[in-house]
């Protein structure tokens, strides 16, 4: 109901009354004020809570960590995407949004079941399909994996080339992984959480 009807609805309950139209008028304004008193103050309220939220999100103050802080160029938390149209093999939707991470020459995909964890957590493995953009001849996927440049790799294997995997690294943190299958090669970084 507009203010006008409700004045209108006033107006016509008050005639058969001893009453003057000023307070129907006054009535009607205040009611008037008191609404924009209450949007004004709704929408104070909002650019209020949005300016905390701007200011403690940055700064990490009340919110639960996702994850440890993650190298650059290595997200701490992936977020599904469309997978390129030459990864959707296997796939029965015609878009399939999962989390993926593309190799940094971009010929290969890690697509990911799940956040990764070291160690695992109990009943659930670091499954990764890996989807290579071309074919290579066959032979296993090699896999070598360092957190900082300067430490020892840690070497896994994906027989057969890429495919599913479920690939478990000693620690938490950023590992950039060096992918080698047949005569290709490709870089990813993947985050593990604390598992």
């Amino acid at each position: 109901m507009t203010p006008d009807e409700i004045s209108t609805l006033l107006r016509r309950t008050a005639s058969g009354l001893d009453v003057r139209d000023a307070p129907v008028e006054e009535i009607v304004r205040t009611g008037r004020r008191r609404a924009r008193r209450r949007i004004v103050a709704q929408v104070a309220g909002t650019v209020a809570a949005v300016a905390v939220v701007a200011v403690l999100v940055p700064l990490g103050i009340g919110t639960r960590p996702i994850a440890p802080a993650a190298a650059p160029g290595c997200a701490a938390e992936v977020a599904p995407a469309v997978l390129p149209e030459w990864a959707r093999t296997g796939f029965t939707a015609p878009e399939p949004a999962m989390p993926y991470v593309l190799g940094d020459g971009g010929h290969v995909a890690a697509i990911l079941f799940g956040p990764l964890t070291s160690p695992p957590e109990p009943g659930r493995n670091n499954k990764i399909l890996w989807v290579a953009r071309e074919p290579a001849s066959t032979g296993p996927l090699l896999i070598t994996a360092r957190r900082s440049p300067g430490d020892p790799p840690v070497v896994r294997e994906v027989p057969g080339g890429p495919g599913p995997s479920a690939v478990d690294l000693p620690a938490p943190g950023c590992w950039t992984l060096d992918l080698r299958w047949g005569e290709r090669t490709d870089t990813v970084r993947l985050n593990y959480l604390p598992g």
